[in-house]
């Protein structure tokens, strides 16, 4: 319904479209009151008057988001199905240990809870809501506006302006003449060209220029600030009049996060998406909405991201297994390419017949807005510039009409761009994946976190990129600390530090050492199995020509270095948590393999920092000696192996080898950071 509306307004001419906004804006009532003025109409009057007004908010919803670039196509598709989500303070949810929102504590209605804020909360002028990828950020402050658009009594104004088009927000700011009553919802902070080269800095800015303005509220991806402790926390402005004592002078930000999908949104969302409306659809519906409902129970962690939820019907006839969000980004991509050309092939001109020319399109389109991202000022790309690029593939866009549940909009004004960001960083590591060069060549300083997580879950291979690229992506920082080692009793403190996700494998060993190929035996003998047979002090020679190929530091890690990270210092028995070992979760004798696996082959026991074959695989070469008998003790090795039980993937677990000697299940992974001894004991 509200496409179609929509759309007759767009068909209407110019003059028709600014006489209804004569009579929307400013003079309904008095029209309507002389125009029905006859004692025969007089009854209509009221009922004339209720329709008209509820076409005015479509009217406005139009009008407001038409030049900030949302298409007809997004507004529909936002608003159709939308569940209201909640929210809750203080914890960010994607640092929980169960994804699923049922086990997060201090859960609120988010629509309740900023209404609240907006109508009783003095301490605060500037919001910031903050979520992972995909969690309906963006679809929240749509919907927010839109609703306040229907409200009949609305006790302030109300502007949603997305910061990801450069100078927009300063346009949009000089046009409202009431700033002092308007609340502002400031969409995708993270998008933000000038905040992407500077956060801090950008959002003092943007503080300063919207200071006079009754409340703002910001979104941002959670993972755009590299620490917690860069996430805002003071605006700079002052409070007015006196203050209580121990109170700040001035303003902060009040912080909240966006949750996950609980088990009763997941359930709505369905129930809403394939109701039972006719005896004769009800067989039909019901078996989707199982289909639904399998996939949710098989992946309960992944789809609690609305956008996921969003693209069900792509997952539900795929018959793929998706074990991450990289394989459903997969399915979802390829079933658009597949609707796009068959939706084509419909029509008298069909604009493509060849589905791989559209992926390649695709693929180059994505290249294209994350190379010239800053360039634009945006992640849209103009008709002019997309235009010849479309016809080297043989692509007409000129008469592309994009089908239902499309990946690329189109705006008003013809610009080209992502349904989500999400779907651009896909398609952009898929080509950094395949070894393309152009996209090789983009500064790593504009990849993303979300983009290194789809690198991280669609390549286990890190040899496939350039030796120079592997440390930006599959290395996990550490802030150090101080825990207690193991089973020794001594608190030691770790520095800060970065390990690798993954052991070495075969072949990126043997970039340093060809000759090592001809070691290669029946328990890994693939490119992407850890290494072994290689010595404690093989290992530390790769790490010094590692070190001399990049240009920065690499070793063997610390025994308390290996243990912080694996048992998150301290917080846990296992990588993955303190649930008991399982064939699913290690390589070990449980799992009855009998050889070493791929790395990365077992995501359940992946820590949550995101550190793979921390238990099980192989043994670890560590830099520290056993015990204080050096000549007798040999070195640490960490971790456990294929051929071992469960008791040795205990993060604590520990052994012995000689440095001297090989073993056909002892590898090694390794820390990027400056040299250190192996960690003393503290005095506390």
């Amino acid at each position: 319904m509200l496409k179609w509306i929509l759309d007759v307004w767009q068909q209407l001419p110019p003059g028709w479209q600014k006489t209804l906004e004569w009579l929307f804006d400013k003079h309904l009532g008095e029209v309507i009151t002389a125009v029905t003025g006859l004692p025969a109409l007089w009854l209509l009057r009221r009922k004339i008057i209720d329709v008209l007004d509820w076409f005015r908010p479509i009217h406005r919803l139009l009008k407001r988001l038409s030049p900030a670039g949302f298409s007809i196509e997004q507004i529909e598709r936002e608003t159709k199905y939308y569940i209201w989500p909640e929210c809750q303070r203080d914890m960010d949810p994607a640092k929980s240990d169960e994804p699923g929102g049922d086990k997060i504590a201090g859960r609120k209605d988010l629509c309740s809870t900023i209404d609240n804020l907006l109508m009783h909360d003095t301490a605060h002028k500037h919001y910031i809501l903050l979520a992972d990828t995909g969690m309906g950020k963006s679809s929240f402050l749509l919907n927010y506006f839109a609703r306040h658009l229907w409200r009949w009594h609305k006790p302030f104004k109300m502007e949603l302006i997305p910061l990801g088009e450069e100078g927009l927000l300063e346009d949009c700011l000089i046009q409202i003449h009431s700033p002092g009553n308007t609340v502002l919802l400031l969409d995708a902070f993270d998008e933000d060209i000038k905040a992407i080269q500077d956060h801090a800095q950008r959002l003092s800015e943007i503080v300063r220029q919207t200071r006079k303005f009754y409340r703002v509220f910001i979104t941002c991806r959670t993972q755009f600030f590299p620490r917690d402790e860069e996430i805002p926390q003071y605006t700079d402005l002052l409070k007015p009049g006196p203050h209580r004592l121990g109170d700040p002078p001035q303003y902060v930000f009040d912080r909240l996060y966006l949750s996950p999908f609980s088990d009763q949104q997941i359930r709505a969302y369905l129930d809403c998406r394939f109701p039972i409306q006719q005896r004769h659809q009800q067989q039909a519906q019901i078996d989707r909405r199982q289909q639904a409902q399998a996939i949710v129970d098989k992946i309960p962690n992944l789809v609690v991201r609305p956008i996921l939820l969003d693209y069900i019907d792509d997952l539900i006839v795929s018959d793929k297994p998706f074990e991450n969000c990289y394989q459903i980004y997969t399915a979802m991509v390829d079933a658009w390419l597949e609707r796009e050309r068959a939706f084509a092939l419909k029509r008298d001109r069909p604009f493509i017949k060849d589905i791989e020319a559209l992926r390649k399109f695709s693929n180059k389109l994505a290249i294209e807005l994350f190379a010239n991202r800053e360039k634009r000022g945006s992640g849209r790309i103009p008709y002019g510039e997309i235009e010849p690029t479309a016809r080297l593939f043989g692509i007409k866009l000129d008469t592309w009409q994009l089908a239902g549940r499309s990946l690329l909009n189109r705006d008003a004004e013809g610009n080209y761009k992502f349904a989500h960001r999400s779907f651009l960083e896909f398609l952009f590591a898929q080509q950094l994946i395949d070894g393309d060069q152009e996209a090789l060549q983009v500064p790593i300083k504009y990849w993303t976190e979300q983009l290194k997580l789809f690198l991280v879950d669609g390549c286990r291979s890190p040899w496939r990129f350039p030796i120079t690229l592997r440390s930006a992506i599959f290395f996990v920082d550490f802030k150090g600390g101080t825990f207690q080692l193991g089973k020794t009793g001594k608190t030691v403190k770790v520095k800060p530090f970065a390990m690798s996700i993954y052991p070495v494998t075969n072949r990126e060993y043997e970039e340093f050492d060809p000759s090592h190929r001809e070691k290669r035996d029946k328990y890994s003998d693939q490119d992407d199995q850890p290494v072994v047979r290689v010595s404690w002090e093989d290992a530390v020679r790769y790490c010094q020509w590692l070190s001399e190929k990049t240009g920065e530091q690499y070793r063997l890690p610390t025994e308390a270095e290996w243990e912080f990270a694996a048992s998150g210092g301290g917080q846990r028995q296992y990588p993955w948590g303190n649930e008991e070992p399982g064939p699913k979760r290690a390589n070990y004798s449980e799992s009855k393999i009998g050889k070493t696996t791929p790395v990365g082959s077992y995501p359940l026991g992946m820590t949550p920092e995101g550190l793979f074959d921390m238990a099980g695989n192989v043994w670890e070469w560590c830099d520290d000696w056993y015990d204080e008998d050096k000549e007798n003790s040999g070195r640490v090795v960490r971790g456990g192996s294929f051929y071992l039980n469960d008791l040795i993937l205990r993060c604590a677990a520990r052994s012995g080898i000689d440095p001297l000697l090989w073993n056909l299940n002892c590898g090694f992974r390794v820390v990027r950071g400056p040299s250190s001894c192996p960690s003393e004991p503290l005095t506390i």
